[in-house]
């Protein structure tokens, strides 16, 4: 069994950035569903055990280790791995050549030398397989000489194991609730400026005009002043359109269709050859569909259709904007 030691006991996103929740990661044996918990972590760092939404977001480290002066629960070839919630990535996803940024295992701690150690070309730990979101580790080569055994999971490197971390972690544990129940055009499109405005690292560029969202949509009035402020970047920016008439139709459910092209719209233009494909037909206006498909965002219903005029659902919305948010992170960078 695994023994996880926490170095502090939580890790929260700020009341003021909407419902606040503690990130919980996952700590599990890949082999065994006998062997999982959780775990919170904090950013050390600050002052205060606080991070905002958006890019780069330093963690506390998540400690695994066998307790002293007993038989080590954690043996050669034993596999650990650890998750993060939805609605939180990495900056980058682990992989065999960087996976040391993610995870650690110090020489000796307090004077005890640790067990798991490297020799020669052998890592103490060694990388087996990672997602946006988790990394799986193997324990690669054990000193029963040590007295210790220790493993750190870190997110403090930045542009590697540091964080993305948005609304939608607090927001699908709400979702979760009501997994079929659709929601506004007009919460979606504050949901959509959530998960994207706030990262350096999306692709989408923000412009800002002078002009005014009443002057643009003839029934704005039914917008709030928080509201009009939220959505402006993305209306500047092209994302959001609306309907014929200069109609924003802020209270209608927001339909798959509708949903899917926003986000296509938000990442460069693919293939211009990529056709989605699916047996039903798609709006006229809607291209950022066949975007969405060549970035994997999303897919056909298991008969191959598409059913863009049903209403999104929530456990929907949750699944294409966390790959959305993880596609941040296979963009091409500067560093």
């Amino acid at each position: 069994m695994l023994i996880v030691i926490l170095i502090l006991a939580f890790f929260a996103v700020p009341a003021a950035a909407n419902d606040p929740d503690d990130i919980v990661l996952k700590v599990e044996n890949p082999d065994s569903t006998m062997q999982s918990g959780e775990g919170s972590t904090v950013n050390t760092i600050l002052s205060a055990p606080t991070v905002t939404y958006g890019d780069s977001k330093e963690l506390g480290t998540l400690r695994i280790s066998g307790k002293e002066g007993v038989s080590v629960p954690v043996q050669s070839g034993a596999r650990i791995r650890v998750t993060l919630p939805v609605g939180v990535c990495y900056m980058r996803t682990p992989d065999q050549e960087n996976y040391k940024n993610y995870i650690e295992w110090p020489e000796n701690i307090n004077g005890l030398e640790n067990q798991i150690r490297d020799a020669g070309d052998k890592p103490g730990i060694k990388f087996v397989a990672a997602t946006p979101r988790s990394l799986t580790i193997e324990v690669n080569n054990v000193d029963v000489s040590g007295k210790i055994m220790v493993m750190d999971f870190v997110f403090n490197k930045e542009n590697f194991s540091t964080v993305r971390v948005s609304r939608l972690n607090g927001l699908s544990k709400i979702y979760a609730k009501n997994p079929g129940g659709s929601i506004t055009r007009l919460e979606f499109f504050e949901l959509l400026a959530d998960m994207t405005l706030p990262f350096a690292s999306c692709p989408l560029q923000p412009t800002y005009s002078d002009n005014t969202v009443d002057n643009m949509f003839v029934d704005a009035d039914a917008l709030t002043a928080q509201a009009r402020d939220k959505i402006k970047p993305l209306i500047d920016a092209g994302i959001i359109a609306g309907h014929q008439g200069g109609l924003l139709k802020p209270d209608d459910y927001i339909t798959r269709a509708q949903a899917i092209h926003l986000v296509g719209k938000i990442f460069p233009a693919a293939d211009a050859d990529t056709k989605a494909g699916f047996k039903d037909a798609l709006p006229w206006w809607a291209e950022g569909i066949n975007n969405a498909v060549a970035y994997g965002i999303v897919s056909a219903y298991p008969d191959g259709t598409f059913r863009p005029e049903q209403p999104i659902t929530q456990s929907e919305i949750v699944d294409v904007l966390q790959k959305t948010l993880e596609l941040y992170g296979g963009l091409p960078r500067d560093n």
